[in-house]
């Protein structure tokens, strides 16, 4: 069946309709869905186009994005969770043998398409805007690249697999036009996600009222040009975004608290009455009420349960017998942080090691996570090697991000430089380590090429 996102577009157009983009803070989230809307009166003047761009970014916060489907997708690729009791979906996913079945994943896809889809609506009906003409394109075109950051990275071999970055990646949508799927070569891919970024950062403006800024979009080209090994312009982009002193570290308890974060750049936000982000990460993690599905193994763990280690807080490891899990998301209500300063900290600290200069930068960067971490008992010399900085940097990294979804796409990064670091002895390259897509995508195109399917042995 061919995925029809016009249709879809049709049906689910309207998610919220307000008056004031940008005035305020949070402004994308607080009113509640209302009834679908015609596309030729949604889109008649600037109101119309506000209210597609926020139905976009609704799609990017809900379940099937950052609301929990990519982070529990990328976390069961990767190598820290137990996952000997899955079955159905997740068995499948976790056995790294996806086929073109599984809703969970293809609920996903079609949503992250979606919410591209949107996107392309506003910046096709430009001509409708009067006095945010700049900031709607840099939000369309931030959540446009940023959406597909994703996909290339779930459903194609990484940057590196092939010398040129010819290998097959996903399709690109430019429009709304509905066409055949063809998967565009991963660098066709990238530079589409480089360029509709570097429009973003110079479009968007410095604050937006709970909508992303010029440092949202500066961020994650740090984190796409990071994902390349490219490590020269990923320090260039973190050390932007870090010296810019807006955001600070702040504490591990801050990090999904609905009183929102110092060091958020990008995040899902949470409103009293309105969106409600974060249900599937609940759903899958959460460990206070009963033992949740996805958990973390006993090598994972002794990584953290080391001396000083302030992170332990974040794991139950007595209330269910054998079962080790993360309190990261135990709360009627959080916010997911997308973009944030920890992720900034760590991507500057490896570029410098990688690139063998402002070693001294990296070296304060990694002590300020080991100073938060460790409550001040552990720190390494400024003076450092560069091999002393990126090996502290990889290894707070695995234990930072847990949970978030971070780890697969370090193994991938990693391996295309020749190391294979997954602790489940696969070998980065894989079939396995990419999802399937779904039999809707497929059947728009009979030549449309297919994944090779396979597992990780």
């Amino acid at each position: 069946m061919k995925i029809n996102y016009k249709n879809i577009l049709k049906s689910f157009l309207i998610l919220s309709v307000i008056t004031a983009v940008g005035t305020g803070c949070k402004k994308f989230l607080e009113t509640p869905p209302i009834e679908s809307l015609p596309k030729d009166v949604a889109i008649a003047d600037e109101t119309g186009l506000k209210s597609v761009m926020n139905s976009a970014y609704q799609i990017v916060g809900g379940g099937n994005m950052f609301g929990g489907k990519i982070q529990a997708i990328n976390e069961m690729l990767a190598d820290q969770l137990n996952g000997s009791l899955l079955n159905g979906d997740f068995g499948e996913i976790y056995g790294r043998k996806t086929s073109v079945f599984g809703e969970y994943k293809n609920g996903m896809y079609t949503d992250m398409y979606q919410a591209i889809f949107r996107a392309n609506t506003v910046l096709e009906n430009l001509d409708k805007a009067t006095s945010m003409k700049d900031n709607l394109e840099g939000q369309a075109k931030f959540i446009r690249a940023l959406t597909h950051f994703q996909v290339v990275q779930l459903f194609a071999q990484p940057y590196g697999f092939t010398t040129d970055n010819s290998h097959l990646g996903v399709p690109i949508r430019t429009s709304t036009t509905i066409d055949a799927g063809v998967r565009a070569t991963v660098k066709q891919v990238y530079d589409q996600i480089i360029a509709d970024l570097k429009v973003a950062e110079v479009k968007l403006p410095d604050d937006n009222g709970g909508y992303a800024t010029k440092w949202a979009a500066k961020a994650l080209l740090a984190k796409v040009y990071f994902q390349m090994n490219d490590f020269t312009n990923a320090y260039v982009y973190s050390n932007q975004v870090i010296a810019s002193n807006k955001f600070s570290l702040d504490t591990y308890a801050s990090r999904f608290a609905i009183t929102g974060s110092k060091e958020s750049i990008f995040r899902i936000i949470y409103t009293n009455g309105g969106f409600e982000p974060g249900n599937e990460l609940k759903g899958q993690f959460r460990s206070d009420n009963n033992a949740p599905t996805l958990r973390f193994t006993t090598d994972f763990y002794a990584s953290v349960n080391t001396p000083n280690d302030v992170r332990k807080a974040w794991y139950e490891t007595t209330k269910y017998p054998g079962v080790i899990a993360t309190k990261k998301y135990n709360s009627d209500h959080i916010e997911v942080p997308v973009l944030y300063l920890t992720d900034m900290k760590l991507i500057r600290a490896e570029s410098a090691a990688e690139t063998g200069t402002n070693l001294t930068t990296g070296a304060q960067d990694i002590n300020d996570i080991l100073n938060r971490a460790y409550a001040g008992t552990k720190s390494i010399p400024l003076a450092s090697s560069a091999s002393l900085i990126k090996s502290n940097v990889r290894f707070e990294r695995s234990i930072e991000f847990a949970g978030e979804g971070n780890r697969i796409s370090e193994i991938k990064r990693i391996g295309a430089k020749g190391e294979n670091i997954d602790k489940r002895g696969a070998v980065w390259n894989c079939p396995g380590l990419i999802l399937q897509f779904p039999q809707g995508e497929m059947s728009s195109n009979t030549s449309f090429q297919r994944n090779v399917e396979g597992g990780c042995n």
